[in-house]
């Protein structure tokens, strides 16, 4: 039964995904985005354990609040940005920045509120709450799988010691038995 759920969400925001007629820069990209969200889609709901009618009604809802809280999210990495990317601000420039970031963070936290009322309209409490905490699951699963270098690109090839971006790792010896320095045994 949840095989047939999570293949109805998927199926889902892959319909969506198609109507909004998203440009990506490259098909990579694309392709990676399509994978995400229906990597995103089934966890939420295997975690969330939805029915097939609550999902029906809930995935509308959470693609609009999706879009909504990317677009703030990107408001907020813009105001980090600007503060990160300016060493020498004055006191007034830091002022307007941290002002600029704390407005952005709040529209964050109004359009959680806001989307926990839509929320409640069609899902009972207890899986508005199983929502938000998959959604800090998933993000969890994404950076272990970072962290483990399954990333845009795949998984690292044993041996392989570029990271991710092509950040080289620290280096270590080649046999996982042998020691590091050679004086130790």
């Amino acid at each position: 039964m949840k095989r047939i759920i999570t293949l109805l969400a998927i199926a889902a925001i892959s319909v969506c995904a198609f109507a909004q007629q998203q440009e990506c820069p490259a098909p990579d990209h694309k392709m990676h985005h399509e994978r995400f969200q229906a990597e995103k889609v089934a966890f939420l709901t295997n975690e969330m354990d939805l029915t097939v009618e609550e999902a029906q009604v809930f995935w509308p809802v959470y693609n609009e609040y999706s879009k909504a809280a990317d677009e703030a999210h990107r408001t907020v990495m813009t105001a980090l940005d600007k503060i990160r990317k300016n060493k020498d601000l004055s006191d007034d420039e830091a002022s307007a920045a941290i002002a600029s970031l704390v407005a952005a963070r709040q529209q964050e936290t109004a359009l959680m509120a806001e989307y926990t009322e839509k929320f409640k309209k069609v899902l009972p409490m207890k899986k508005v709450a199983a929502l938000f905490a998959a959604e800090e699951g998933f993000r969890q699963h994404l950076f272990s799988r970072f962290k483990a270098g399954d990333g845009p690109k795949g998984p690292r090839v044993p041996g392989d010691q570029k990271g991710p971006k092509g950040h080289k790792g620290p280096k270590g010896p080649k046999d996982p038995k042998e020691p590091k320095d050679k004086t130790q045994k």
